[in-house]
């Protein structure tokens, strides 16, 4: 039987992540990191289940997130502005 690795066993966060550990790697819950989280996930296999979110591209995220000026739109600007045009 293979035991299930728990973040806390691995040396460092894994270069692409499910759904679930994406979200604590960010900090969040998977609800909302759900709703708020822009970053598509590449396929690796094609199962519903060999989806992998990669670790650069969350960590752009997070970083676009943190006030970004106008010589840098990242895709935090673009994600609230999708979504305000949504709700308009």
């Amino acid at each position: 039987m293979t035991k299930s690795l728990s973040p806390s066993d691995l040396p460092t966060w894994p270069a692409a992540m499910n759904q679930q550990m994406a979200a604590a790697y960010c900090g969040i819950s998977v609800d909302t990191f759900v709703d708020a989280c822009p970053v598509k996930p590449i396929a690796i296999t094609s199962s519903k289940t060999g989806k992998r979110y990669l670790r650069t591209r969350l960590d752009e995220w997070l970083l676009s997130l943190d006030n970004p000026g106008p010589q840098r739109q990242g895709m935090g600007a673009m994600w609230r502005a999708s979504r305000e045009a949504q709700r308009a």
